[in-house]
């Protein structure tokens, strides 16, 4: 008996990282593609593998708690300029982005280096500053030398350190005030069908809008999961309509 629930826990976690390995595979998440215009240089670099610019299973980034196994080298002491001046019209106070939402901006903020892995795939390729492997950016046309730090480049994927004219994150969701701000709903409620999302964060019953949080708070993931190349931008729901938008802000 014991080996079969063995068995199946181990069924179930190999279910679940393959799900995840699918979604990336093709996405612009997956910098080994060579479809891609953001990617490795040479993707036999690091043999191919997909998961290896976040995650590593052996020497991960310990001084960093954002996301699981991390094997990037990044700068957790960058001040973001926050939405609303660190206030939302509602009186809500805007904190520095969490540890998860780091974790995104760790390629995303134009500062840190896309290209830094602590853990390369293979024998000795650790380092804990991070190996900056060769990278392009413009889909191989221009090669930025091994050693050099690869940056996003400007545009819509370069969220940058200025986040004042994106929706907060690192803030309070306050839908269960008596009266919410900005007709954010209660956290109990529950998500829309279609809405991917991963276990139970709020220990409660769900899935629903509490599990979309961290710390009580919104983060890049409570929108997005890295993992979901199938719907644009990585959204946990496709936006129709402004579905995702109405999951929590019901105007």
């Amino acid at each position: 008996m014991r080996r079969l629930v063995y068995a199946s826990i181990v069924a179930a976690v190999g279910f679940s990282v393959t799900a995840a390995i699918a979604g990336i595979a093709g996405s612009k998440h997956d910098l080994s593609n060579t479809a891609n215009q953001i990617r490795a240089a040479n993707p036999a670099d690091v043999n191919n593998e997909i998961c290896v610019f976040c995650h590593t299973p052996h020497g991960s980034n310990q001084s960093f708690v954002g996301a699981p196994l991390w094997n990037k080298a990044i700068d957790t002491t960058i001040t973001y300029q926050v939405y609303g001046g660190g206030t939302t019209t509602g009186g809500t106070a805007v904190g520095q982005p969490g540890d998860v939402s780091r974790a995104c901006l760790s390629c995303h903020d134009g500062v840190n280096a896309i290209n830094s892995i602590i853990n390369l795939p293979g024998s000795g390729g650790w380092n804990s500053t991070g190996n900056l492997i060769a990278f392009t950016t413009d889909g191989g046309t221009t090669t930025i030398a091994a050693g050099t730090a690869a940056t996003m480049p400007a545009g819509i994927t370069q969220i940058g350190t200025d986040l004042r004219n994106d929706h907060p994150v690192g803030v309070q969701y306050r839908g269960d005030d008596p009266s919410p701000p900005a007709s954010l709903v209660a956290t109990s409620t529950a998500l829309p069908t279609g809405f991917v999302i991963a276990g139970d964060k709020d220990g409660n019953p769900g899935p629903t809008i509490g599990d979309l949080l961290r710390g009580g708070k919104v983060e890049c993931v409570s929108c997005h999961d890295p993992h979901l190349g199938g719907n644009p931008t990585f959204l946990r729901l496709a936006n129709n309509g402004s579905q995702l938008c109405l999951t929590c802000h019901a105007k």
